[in-house]
């Protein structure tokens, strides 16, 4: 049996899932976000039509949380398909407490226009207690074993098109969202292998 959306497939919900381009210091990359907030024209909304979002010349920006995610079935051989699976955490960066010399870490939260956002419908799965996961990485799942589970196909497709988007729309890379995550590890994204 194979999960569907319950909702409008042309409406993009505040807490669905959605991939776009983010950079660090030297690396772009794709990344996988939870939404949060949707405004267009500057007013919060609950829905938008993805066409709307996703038009040259939207108002429509998308605010999310960056999701840590990691490899399974990670191989030499191209032929085993690999999948990255959320670990049920967030990535963090550290964020200085105001007048202190102290820091503390906070899950990332960025905007980003709607033109740069591809929704994706991951596959719900479960944590398979196999040799293809290190259920050491899923620490953060409370409650059960189930996940999200994005195929790697789908985020090389959605890099794709996502990079052509920015190359038409002429985009500065100081026009892309930055990330400086707390762990290096926890993004960019990485197969296991580096």
């Amino acid at each position: 049996m194979r999960a569907g959306r319950i909702t409008d497939p042309n409406s993009f919900l505040v807490g669905d899932l959605f991939v776009t381009i983010l950079h660090t210091a030297r690396t772009l990359s794709i990344a996988v976000l939870r939404s949060t907030a949707l405004f267009l024209n500057d007013v919060s909304r609950a829905s938008v039509n993805t066409t709307i979002m996703q038009a040259s010349r939207t108002t429509a920006k998308i605010s999310g949380q960056l999701l840590t995610i990691v490899p399974t079935r990670p191989s030499s051989d191209p032929q085993v398909p690999v999948s990255f699976l959320w670990d049920g955490g967030y990535v963090k960066t550290q964020s200085v407490i105001p007048g202190t010399s102290e820091s503390t870490e906070r899950v990332v939260i960025l905007s980003v226009p709607g033109f740069l956002v591809e929704p994706i419908n991951p596959e719900p799965t479960l944590i398979r207690l196999t040799h293809d996961v290190n259920t050491d990485n899923f620490s953060e799942i409370n409650g059960g074993q189930t996940t999200w589970q994005v195929p790697h196909d789908a985020l090389i497709a959605a890099c794709e098109l996502l990079w052509a988007k920015t190359l038409e729309a002429k985009l500065p890379l100081k026009s892309i969202a930055c990330v400086n995550p707390s762990d290096a590890n926890s993004f960019p994204y990485q197969l296991s292998d580096g």
